[in-house]
């Protein structure tokens, strides 16, 4: 009686559990998380469109392959990257640039693990060019993170991770390989990339001051104020022997000639008297 009793309360707890819950990021988050009932981008255009196409929104967490065992690119074909090629998640494939982005803030990470496992991670991002307008395709891809076996945190796995160079509107592409079940676990999360912020410009150098001047040791020469010229000036001078006298002066030696010859004429004509008298 009493192991009956505990075989259905083993099979009470057992169904308790979800039977299709396990984990997927949160932050930031993926399309399936933010498709999922009470989000607030739940009501955006590709969530919708993706519930309609048969999106389990409750199920978020439960994109997962058996058996992959590391071959993924051959288990999930390029256009199918989002659902992992199952036909329920096929909503999540959706090329449009209308899915809700998460503004990347910090290189913390978190995926939430509703059953914990164990495991390693593997994270990619897309490639500069990437458009999500188009089908997302394997070779969109570069993967920039592997961490193995992370330790549990609060019932999710944290991370910190450091992004190729990117910037503007990306995916990130993240899975989870299980080794304690044959299963993995398929993620797409859009983020929006801020660009790095442009470096100052550099300060310009300080220009030399000119050494002050020093004043000379020799006397210093007084200058005439007049200015110079190059042309001499000529010399005025009385008289030349080569040159001529002018009118004026012919005048002055005449009338002097004159004088001394009435002085002459007179003086003679008073002597002449004298000798008579």
């Amino acid at each position: 009686m009493f192991r009956l009793l505990g075989v259905l309360s083993l099979l009470m707890m057992l169904s308790v559990v979800p039977a299709h819950a396990h984990g997927a990021p949160t932050d930031p988050a993926s399309r399936a998380f933010l498709c999922s009932p009470g989000q607030p981008t739940a009501s955006s255009s590709p969530c919708r469109s993706a519930v309609q196409a048969g999106l389990p929104s409750k199920e978020w967490d439960n994109i997962r392959l058996p058996n992959v065992a590391g071959r993924d690119v051959q288990r999930v074909p390029d256009g199918k990257l989002c659902s992992a090629g199952l036909p329920a998640y096929a909503g999540l494939d959706l090329a449009s640039a209308q899915w809700p982005a998460t503004k990347l803030k910090s290189t913390a990470f978190t995926y939430r693990a509703t059953i914990p496992h164990q495991g390693s991670f593997r994270f990619y991002v897309t490639r500069d060019g990437y458009t999500p307008t188009r089908a997302l395709r394997w070779a969109d891809l570069e993967q920039f993170l592997t961490v193995p076996t992370p330790p549990l945190v609060n019932g999710a796995y944290e991370f910190k991770v450091q992004l190729p160079k990117r910037a503007g509107r990306h995916l990130i592409y993240t899975v989870w390989q299980n080794t304690d079940t044959p299963d993995t676990y398929y993620s797409c999360t859009d983020v929006e990339i801020a660009a790095p912020a442009a470096p100052a410009p550099a300060a310009p150098a300080p220009q030399a001051k000119p050494a002050p001047q020093t004043k000379s040791a020799s006397p210093t020469t007084t200058t005439s104020a007049a200015p110079k010229s190059s042309t001499p000036r000529p010399v005025p001078v009385a008289s030349s022997a080569e040159q001529p006298p002018s009118s004026a002066t012919r005048f002055g030696m005449s009338a002097v000639v004159a004088a001394l010859g009435g002085l002459a004429v007179l003086g003679g004509i008073m002597l002449y008297r004298k000798r008579i008298l």
